[in-house]
């Protein structure tokens, strides 16, 4: 959509605060390069107010309590783009039986490998995947999140019996700091 300056209005909701993964946007954005291609893009972080909800409060342990995902951005036409993860948008195309929700198109790599992990504390102990067994994850409430990891677990050896939590998602990292979980998925 053309702005009243002439300039095409583009929103990117990022996947999550500003971090080196989006490096790119805001380099670009900073030395006026969208503004050269006639763009006025707006970079819509996890720290926004538009995704209150999602991200800081308890609404977001509950994935149909009205949860802003990047994703759903662009389905409500509240974002032109996305930037979201493999298992994300794999998620978002994959719906529940009896949810629709229109479909979404990968346009773009803007990572050449996948840059998440499982981590533990150092000091818990926690080596490998199969030694969460028992343990409590601390997860984003992702749809596949649990049974991948719960299939990692397996596949080293494990049971893949966890105890799975949903905290405020900005505030997951101080779940594993303060001791209420062993683990959780990040992306670096």
């Amino acid at each position: 959509m053309t702005n009243k300056e002439g300039f095409n209005n583009v929103v990117v909701a990022l996947d999550w605060s500003p971090n080196t993964n989006h490096t790119g946007f805001y380099v670009a954005k900073f030395k006026g390069w969208y503004t050269d291609a006639g763009l006025k893009v707006k970079l819509l972080g996890a720290h926004e107010t538009d995704y209150r909800g999602s991200y800081t409060e308890a609404n977001g342990t509950n994935p149909d309590a009205g949860y802003p995902t990047p994703c759903g951005k662009v389905a409500a036409k509240n974002a032109t783009f996305a930037m979201n993860s493999p298992e994300g948008v794999v998620g978002w195309n994959t719906p529940p039986p009896g949810v629709e929700r229109p479909a979404l198109k990968t346009v773009a790599a803007v990572l050449q490998a996948q840059t998440s992990a499982i981590v533990t504390l150092k000091s818990s102990g926690l080596e490998r995947p199969a030694a969460l067994d028992g343990k409590i994850y601390a997860s984003y409430a992702a749809r596949f999140e649990g049974r991948i990891v719960q299939q990692m677990i397996r596949n080293d050896g494990g049971k893949g019996d966890f105890q799975e939590q949903v905290p405020p998602m900005l505030g997951i990292w101080n779940t594993i700091l303060s001791g209420a979980a062993d683990a959780t998925w990040v992306f670096t």
